[in-house]
């Protein structure tokens, strides 16, 4: 690879979805497909982001695999029992390796002991060879034929996919490595470059925030157009792992969310919420063991990608694995079916019979260790949000009325013996991102959005974060624990520029975002006996 943006070869990329039998060579790095539907499954091999059949937990040098151990919903787990000496296996598989991003560390590709540095520009490339090949499809299906019905149907169903992804993935990449949007700096503050040909480039800038946004809105607006004349052509049939009209108008509501335009995001969100194609879960058919996500729920819109939390080694909240917070577990009403759905309260297996009162997460995913997971961890959208989008939308906005109507209704569906309440101002919007943050849990939307809480014009929220990194030895269970803290407004909510593309760019035009150094608060001398950290560091840690 001669750059960190653009793959080595057009060719080399095409050639990973196994369509060469359709595909002629004419040059080293340049290839022609004949029919529309051969760029089909160039896209659906090598645009779309596949699934991996086994995860081995959170991990930094895999696509996506730390989106969910950053925020306020996770911790690590400890065995109640301090004589223990089990370790899950999942503290040699991710754990110790991931605690650069856990801990909000300036080198977020160390482990937890410094002796290993691993590389930090896993999404980053992935992302852009992706949207490299989306690139090589728009470029080349305009010199395809699509004379007849059939083939205009496919022509702009190809590209209204393809204008999708490439939205998705800058917004995205906006969001880990620019600053959130902010219509007072959106013209200034620098987020990520912007390349939207097929051709080899050398010369590249950091695009301002404003400018991707702008982009990622044209995408996902021209994804749109292009779906409608495909439908007015040919009935599409809805399928999971592939774009459809609703997942563009629901990344569209979130954009705009992001964007704080509530009535853009609102009158997107009610597209969806008044599509016939999906609906809301039954949670009051599902048991305590019966899984929530699975690639026949009525409600996922559309899924990509792997899912870096399904085995049934991952989030057990034993010493060497990772747990759910207690803040998070303690939002549940008794009664919300959710509350057993998604977590269970303790694991036993068959190396120990210790009980674990952390909270693991039970059954939100599938947790086989040798299938493959259908529903992304990352890159899944669902009808609940554009419920909860929608009603965020407008209490920002000033229609209550409407914004506690769809509250209500969503929160019946969910917690049983529910009672309608009735709120306003700044307490409907909190009972809102409450709900979001219950439903979305685990999702890859937590992190993200207590980046854009914080900029809120009119409701701002921010807190500190607390993390407490439990170490472990080989079968000695938790030797000691790291405690740190991420305060709110704090500039590591937004990631450093990957080193391996700061080296490449070595005239500096291409700087990178300022972490600071992080340090534990509390370290093994300081803490007490029980493990638990000062009451006073939870006290501080929620700032308006």
């Amino acid at each position: 690879m001669k750059t960190i943006i653009i793959p080595t070869l057009v060719a080399g990329i095409l050639c990973l979805s196994s369509c060469d039998d359709f595909l002629s060579e004419y040059s080293q790095d340049q290839i022609v497909a004949k029919e529309v539907k051969d760029l089909d499954e160039v896209l659906l091999g090598s645009g779309y982001l596949q699934s991996s059949i086994v995860s081995s937990g959170p991990s930094g040098t895999r696509m996506a695999g730390f989106f969910n151990i950053l925020d306020d919903d996770v911790n690590t787990g400890k065995d109640s029992d301090e004589s223990s000496t089990y370790v899950a296996k999942a503290w040699t598989q991710s754990l110790q390796t991931i605690y650069g991003y856990f801990g909000w560390q300036q080198d977020v590709g160390a482990n937890w002991d410094g002796t290993v540095i691993n590389d930090d520009a896993t999404t980053w490339n992935t992302l852009y060879e992706h949207i490299n090949v989306v690139n090589v499809i728009l470029d080349q299906i305009q010199d395809l034929p699509h004379d007849n019905e059939e083939e205009l149907a496919d022509f702009y169903r190809v590209q209204a996919e393809a204008h999708f992804l490439r939205g998705q993935f800058y917004f995205t990449l906006a969001n880990l490595y620019g600053k959130m949007y902010e219509k007072s700096t959106a013209d200034s503050t620098l987020c990520v470059p912007i390349k939207l040909t097929p051709n080899v480039e050398f010369e590249f800038h950091r695009a301002t925030v404003r400018e991707v946004y702008d982009q990622i809105i044209l995408d996902l607006n021209t994804a749109e157009d292009y779906f409608k004349k495909s439908t007015e052509l040919k009935d599409l049939t809805y399928r999971l792992h592939r774009a459809s009209i609703e997942a563009v108008n629901l990344l569209q509501s979130r954009v705009y969310l992001y964007m704080q335009e509530w009535d853009l995001a609102a009158q997107k969100a009610e597209a969806v919420i008044n599509t016939t194609n999906f609906y809301l879960s039954s949670l009051s058919a599902l048991s305590s063991s019966s899984i929530f996500l699975t690639d026949e729920s009525p409600e996922v819109i559309f899924s990509q990608g792997s899912n870096n939390l399904s085995p049934t080694a991952i989030f057990t909240a034993r010493s060497g694995d990772f747990c759910v917070s207690k803040e998070l577990y303690d939002l549940y009403d008794d009664n919300d079916r959710r509350k057993s759905c998604f977590f269970t309260s303790y694991r036993t297996d068959s190396i120990s019979s210790v009980e674990n009162d952390s909270i693991a997460l039970g059954y939100k995913y599938e947790r086989s260790n040798s299938l493959r997971a259908h529903i992304s961890d990352a890159f899944t959208l669902r009808l609940s949000e554009a419920y909860l989008n929608r009603a965020e939308a407008l209490a920002i906005s000033g229609d209550e009325v409407t914004a506690n109507s769809i509250l209500n209704n969503f929160r019946l569906d969910r917690i049983d013996g529910y009672t309608a309440q009735t709120y306003s101002g700044e307490e409907l919007v909190s009972q809102i991102r409450d709900e979001r943050r219950k439903e979305f849990c685990f999702e890859g939307h937590r992190w993200f959005d207590l980046r854009r809480y914080a900029v809120c014009e009119k409701y701002p929220y921010a807190k500190n974060l607390v993390h407490v990194f439990n170490v472990c030895g080989d079968y000695v269970g938790v030797m000691y624990s790291r405690t740190l803290v991420l305060p709110a407004y704090d500039q590591s909510y937004t990631f450093a520029i990957p080193k391996s593309v700061l080296d490449y760019f070595v005239d500096g035009s291409m700087p990178s975002n300022p972490r600071d150094e992080r340090e534990p608060i509390v370290d093994e001398e300081e803490e007490s006996e029980d493990g638990s950290t000062d009451e006073s560091v939870a006290d501080s840690t929620y700032v308006q």
